[in-house]
């Protein structure tokens, strides 16, 4: 069974200036600390192929990703090798700024052991996004 883990924030900023930010992996992922061993690999015409890691201590969720081109204040992939999982990042008009949603849907292989990983991977998960979260809505605030 995937397990589906959803953050959002409002940010103080214009909704072109972080949509610009968060639809940029090369931007990015060197700015987000819970993104880790990031690196592109190869571009194809249905996106980027990269190397993705969400951190979390010792525990490393992700693998090889496809990076769909940005469109709509959205980046988007899914794994093509690695923990099976897909993320969004949108970034949307709210009131005076922009509120930021992310998602991540991910799954493990198996039966029984499976389910009780994706039970603790998700709390790992939540914690990550959230953090992954307000490190974006600090750059975005205080940096630009």
């Amino acid at each position: 069974m995937a397990q589906t883990v959803r953050v959002s924030r409002h940010v103080r900023c214009p909704v072109d200036t972080a949509g610009a930010f968060v639809t940029d992996p090369h931007e990015l992922f060197p700015k987000v600390s819970t993104f880790s061993r990031c690196r592109p690999i190869e571009s194809r015409r249905s996106g980027e192929l990269w190397e993705v890691f969400l951190h979390s201590g010792t525990i490393y969720l992700g693998g090889r990703v496809l990076i769909a081109p940005p469109r709509d204040n959205r980046l988007q992939w899914r794994s093509v090798r690695g923990t099976r999982h897909s993320f969004e990042a949108r970034v949307e008009p709210d009131d005076e700024g922009s509120r930021l949603t992310m998602t991540l849907n991910f799954s493990a292989s198996g039966l029984g052991i499976a389910r009780i990983s994706e039970l603790i991977g998700r709390g790992l998960v939540v914690r990550n996004l959230e953090a992954a979260a307000e490190e974006i809505r600090h750059h975005l605030e205080f940096e630009l």
